[in-house]
């Protein structure tokens, strides 16, 4: 038996757009926090949004390959 998939298409999933939104809104906290005073705390905010969103990315760009 032979197994076949079908790939999702070109556009972006409901999932992965979610993340880049989460990425996106933990930056903007993480900025705010940073200038408000909490260096520490605001710095991690943004390394994990940044992270998040270039997952989800490198998660469409590997979906939209032929």
């Amino acid at each position: 038996m032979t197994q076949t998939s079908k790939r999702a298409g070109t556009k972006a999933t409901g999932g992965s757009t979610a993340t880049m939104v989460v990425g996106w809104t933990l930056v903007v906290i993480g900025l705010v926090a940073f200038v408000l005073g909490e260096p520490v705390g605001g710095g991690l905010l943004v390394v994990s949004g940044a992270v998040l969103h270039t997952g989800a990315m490198i998660a469409e760009s590997i979906r939209a390959r032929p």
